[in-house]
């Protein structure tokens, strides 16, 4: 007997209530089942294939399958050499160069005026019905003080090590993870008009800036976000814009009477507004570098280790190339000696004594560097394994701009409210 029979035989025993519900019990099962497929058919395809990242400012769906596509914006002048692109591994990748001072170039801006600004704002404009997944706007330089030490200040090694999932993510970012300039020491006060300031010298026209650009009166006291606007931007996000808007940016540099290096970096602090309309964009640094590059550190204690480190390293390079300038100085000053050989011979003993003791001290100091070095390096190697799994990415990376524990940069540089009295809260409630 088969187990089928067997089973329709047990059924058929069974007392006829019991039979009516069990047929029930069916009935419905097969019904939940239908009216689930159905609903699964009726999802589009899109949500489906889509990672759910959940951090705790909310949930993110990411498209899964084939990587995004990619414009790489090259701003550049008819003598710079670009030509390191070819060197890019990034998957749909296409490179755009726009041209500052040749009109006949395939993709060029009206004026050379406003430096990379500029340019931005024609290809936002140029392109705007025609955007790939993300656009990536850079400067024509390869190797450059813009680009993080920890990324070997390196267009190549940045770009290839991108996370464009992250890029997707956060919709707008600066490829620039550091603080430095733009986030605590470069930050701009638009408030200040009349003051000069050596680092920031367009922070006295921000506040002007702002206005003619935006069309609004309450200009954000603190603009921050790092330095040097070379940034990454979604399809999604460019065309949060209006198109015409970039025509009002590109025709404000066009007819501002700043100069030329000022009106373009005003523009340095107002990305982050015009995409995020956020005046402070500065994501914890450790965290960034773990999400965007994945050199993960494992923490804000090692990572400001590994700081220390290469600020020793800083140190000691300096120390080491006075030395050797005061020696390069030392052999200059021995020929006008040579002409009085009598003072010579008196100094000749202490002159032979001061050699031996500098010898000495470059030794240490050749020795010391080369063990910072290695360690710097072991620790970014290390970084760089930890990084290649997804949970220490995740782990690291919660909480990007800031929690409790690690304070973001506007809890650090914006006053905060505070506890209010018994009697204001009483006050309140009545």
């Amino acid at each position: 007997m088969t187990p089928l029979r067997s089973l329709g035989g047990q059924v058929s025993s069974l007392p006829r209530a019991s039979r009516m519900v069990l047929a029930c019990a069916s009935a419905i099962l097969v019904l939940i089942f239908t009216y689930n497929r159905s609903r699964i058919r009726g999802v589009p395809n899109a949500i489906i294939q889509q990672h759910v990242v959940k951090e705790s400012g909310g949930t993110y769906r990411i498209p899964k399958g084939r990587p995004p596509s990619v414009n790489l914006v090259v701003a550049a002048t008819s003598r710079e050499d670009y030509s390191w692109v070819k060197h890019l591994r990034v998957p749909e990748l296409v490179v755009i160069p726009y041209v500052a001072d040749n009109i006949s170039a395939p993709h060029h801006a009206q004026k050379n005026k406003g430096h990379e600004a500029m340019i931005y704002h024609q290809y936002f404009y140029d392109f705007y019905d025609n955007l790939p997944d993300i656009s990536i706007l850079v400067h024509s330089h390869q190797q450059s003080w813009h680009v993080d030490q920890l990324l070997e200040q390196d267009m190549i090694f940045s770009l290839n090590h991108l996370d464009l999932r992250e890029v997707q993510r956060r919709q707008f970012l600066n490829m620039r993870v550091t603080w430095g300039l733009g986030c605590s020491s470069g930050t701009i006060n638009t408030t200040r008009v009349n003051e000069e300031s050596g680092n920031s010298p367009e922070q006295k026209e921000m506040q002007e800036a702002f206005r003619a650009n935006f069309n609004i009166y309450e200009v954000p006291e603190i603009l921050a976000t790092p330095c040097c606007s070379q940034i990454a931007v979604t399809r999604e996000r460019i065309r949060s814009v209006p198109r015409e808007q970039y025509k009002r940016h590109i025709n404000w540099l066009l007819n501002t009477n700043l100069p030329d290096d000022i009106s373009g970096r005003t523009w340095e602090h107002m990305w982050q507004h015009l995409f995020l309309q956020k005046a402070i964009d500065c994501p914890i640094e450790h965290k960034a570098y773990c999400l965007l590059y994945h050199i993960c550190f494992g923490g804000r204690e090692q990572y400001d280790e590994w700081i220390e480190l290469m600020q020793g390293r800083q140190k000691l390079e300096k120390e080491l190339k006075k030395l050797d300038d005061e020696k390069e100085k030392t052999r200059i000053t021995e020929k006008e000696k040579n002409q009085q050989e009598e003072v010579e011979k008196k100094d000749e003993q202490g002159h032979k004594e001061q050699e031996k003791a500098k010898a000495k001290t470059r030794k240490w100091l050749v020795s010391e560097l080369a063990s910072i070095k290695e360690a710097i390096r072991v620790r970014r190697e290390v970084a760089v394994v930890r990084g290649a799994v997804r949970i220490n990415r995740i782990t690291e990376g919660e909480g990007l701009y800031g929690d409790d524990i690690e304070p973001g940069l506007e809890k650090i540089i914006l006053p905060q409210p505070g506890p209010q009295s018994p009697e204001v809260l009483v006050t309140e409630a009545k």
